[in-house]
């Protein structure tokens, strides 16, 4: 099946209604979110196997805790006392 130079043209030229538009934006952002959702996974990935990001969260995560049981203990230490041992 051949398509005359005229009709390609006139295929080609017609405009996409707005319905055309939306679903090919659709189809667009499902492609682009598959693969920014792989690119994102692959990169931390190799980014949290790295040592220096695990003792980094180890670090934040201890100021995390200190600073909590403090605030806890010192403002509100009924609800270190409503804990049952």
């Amino acid at each position: 099946m051949q398509i005359s130079r005229s009709r390609l043209k006139e295929i080609i030229l017609e405009e996409l209604s707005k319905k055309d538009k939306d679903e090919i934006k659709k189809l667009i952002s499902k492609e682009l979110d598959k693969d920014l959702k792989k690119a994102v996974e692959k990169e931390l990935e190799i980014v949290l196997k790295s040592k220096d990001i695990k003792d980094d969260i180890g670090e934040i995560t201890k100021t995390v805790l200190k600073r909590l049981y403090k605030d806890l203990s010192y403002h509100h230490p009924y609800i270190i006392d409503r804990i049952k041992v």
